[in-house]
Order: structure tokens, then C-alpha cells, then sequence
């Protein structure tokens, strides 16, 4: 019997073990709804051809949940995919998913609201970053991110701050990756670089860690920087991080959206859309990217 040609495929996305088991995770659990809608199977029923309920469907198909491959081959059975190529990926993706995932090693240091921003942000083709207290955790000095994190957990012992600050380290990395590293697009409000986070000394060695990234990554890292004078445009409160990701059919935008205690996502598209607007105002109205190294270079003769 010839292949349907209106149904679902995963084939468009690639194995790509770099992106992290996340970005996996979440592709197959996408497909797994589209083939099921595709079938026009209800949730009841596909629950029922594994015997588990409507919620762990649900789970599933939001990839809340770890797959077990003789759910997922029974779950393809009863939705008709029977193309050996389309069942082979599927296959695949579930080995992937299954691998640990990229804060894993940190577990205990890892806040549970950040995670999926680490777990995803791997997988991003571009991100964009607004920051109006702190330099960006992808960019901050060991000295400036511990003292950071002891200030906002007076209370933790001394190994777990030494764990949050050896996760945050690590992140930058995916810059440096030689297979498909994200783009960082970060915005910072000048008033960052006034901000005394530690000694002096931390501040001047931290304003030239970013001098110096801005030269080994001229193509991963673009930074700018928001004068006060950008007034209402700037007036958001919090950081934000919008992710755009190398397969967006697969993996639809995400954003994420600090809080003191916590983190809120975002990814209907018309959210995500309306945080990408507002990045894009910020992108706008701050200083070009060209200016960036002269007024750190300012911003470095003050801390002298």
C-alpha cells in the first residue's frame, strides 16, 4: 500500500546528540500527537493500547515523560506508521531521549525552575538575552558568578554554591562547540557595569572576560548595551531569554522569563511572538553591537 502522503514525518529531524536528550525528547513527543491526531485516535483510546491513562497520554505528547520503546512501537502500530525509514528515527530518538540530561551531572545544584532553559538551550540556533541587574550567567567570571549565588543563598553550604557555580561555567561551552553552536544575542542595561557585584577587581576582571569572549567568539556572541536613555522600551523588570531552535516545525520557540523564586515559561506562539517584539524593540534602541568593546573599555577605566 503506498505511503500516506499527508501524514506526519519525523525524518526532518536529525539525530543530533549535541542539542541534548531534551530537544529530542520534546520533537518525538510532538510527533507522537500529530501521528495520533493524524489517526484520528482520541487520547482515551491510545491510552488504552498501553494500557496507562489519558494523563500519562498527555504527558507524552508534551514530553513530560520518559518513553519506554514498547509503548511507543505499539503506540506507532495503532496510529499506522508502518515506513520502516519513519520507524527507524523514531527508534533512535528514543535511545537519545533516554541519555542523561545536560544539568544532570549538577543535579543538586540545578534549581528545578531552570531547568528546562538548560535542558533546551543546547538545541537553539539563536538566542536572544535581555539582562537589566546582572552580566548574563553564559558570561559571567567564576568570581562574579559565586558572588552572585552567595548572595542570593546566604544559607547554602559551600559545596552546592561551588557545584551552581561549575554548572553556570560549563554553559558557555555550547558557544564553543564546533558542531552548530548556538547564535547569544545578549542585552545588558548599562547600569550592570555600575552595579558593584564583589570587589572592584571582580568587576575589572569580569568586564574584561567579556572583552576578551567578544574576540574569541566574533561570530557566537553579540552583545549590547541599553543606555537609560532607552526609558519605557527598557522598563522590563526581569531577565528574559527567548529561544529559537534549528528545527522550528519540530521544537516551537521557547522563552523564559526570571522570577526571584522560580521561572515561567512560555511557548503558545503567540506569546512567544510578543516576547520576540518586545527583545526586537530592545535590540533596537540599545547601542550597537560595534560599540559594545569601546564602552566596556569605558566601563573598564572606571573600576581601575
Amino acid at each position: 500500500m503506498a505511503a500516506d502522503p499527508q501524514a506526519p514525518s519525523i525524518l526532518g529531524f536529525p539525530h543530533r546528540p549535541e542539542w541534548g536528550s531534551a530537544a529530542h525528547r520534546k520533537a518525538l513527543a510532538g510527533h507522537l500527537r500529530r501521528c495520533r491526531e493524524h489517526a484520528g485516535i482520541a487520547p482515551r483510546q491510545a491510552a488504552r493500547c498501553i494500557h496507562t491513562s489519558e494523563a500519562t497520554i498527555s504527558r507524552m505528547e508534551t514530553g513530560r515523560t520518559a518513553f519506554k520503546s514498547h509503548d511507543v512501537e505499539r503506540l506507532l502500530d495503532a496510529y499506522g506508521v508502518s515506513d520502516p525509514l519513519e520507524r527507524a528515527r523514531i527508534a533512535g530518538l528514543v535511545r537519545e531521549a533516554a541519555k542523561p540530561e545536560v544539568w544532570q551531572t549538577y543535579t543538586n545544584a540545578a534549581p528545578p525552575a531552570l531547568r528546562p532553559l538548560l535542558a533546551m538551550e543546547p538545541a537553539a540556533r539563536r538566542i536572544i538575552s535581555y539582562e537589566p541587574q546582572l552580566v548574563p550567567g553564559w558570561l559571567q567570571t567564576q568570581e562574579y558568578a559565586e558572588t552572585v549565588i552567595r548572595a542570593v543563598h546566604p544559607t547554602k553550604p559551600a559545596k552546592e554554591i561551588a557545584e551552581r557555580v561549575a554548572l553556570r561555567m560549563q554553559r558557555i561551552e555550547m558557544l564553543r562547540r564546533a558542531e552548530s553552536p548556538p547564535v547569544l544575542l545578549a542585552v545588558m542595561d548599562s547600569e550592570v557595569f555600575r552595579r558593584q557585584v564583589g570587589t572592584p577587581g571582580v568587576m575589572y576582571r569580569q568586564i574584561k572576560h567579556l572583552l576578551a569572549l567578544l574576540e574569541e567568539l566574533p561570530h557566537q556572541l553579540h552583545l549590547q548595551i541599553a543606555p537609560l536613555t532607552v526609558g519605557a522600551v527598557g522598563a522590563v523588570g526581569h531577565p528574559v531569554v527567548h529561544l529559537r531552535f534549528f528545527t522550528p516545525e519540530y521544537l516551537p520557540d521557547m522563552v523564559y522569563l526570571e522570577q526571584y523564586e522560580g521561572a515561567l515559561y512560555r511557548e503558545k506562539p503567540c506569546e512567544s511572538e510578543r516576547y520576540q517584539a518586545i527583545l526586537n524593540n530592545l535590540c533596537g534602541v540599545a547601542n550597537p553591537a560595534e560599540q559594545t568593546p569601546a564602552l566596556l573599555e569605558q566601563a573598564l577605566a572606571s573600576w581601575r
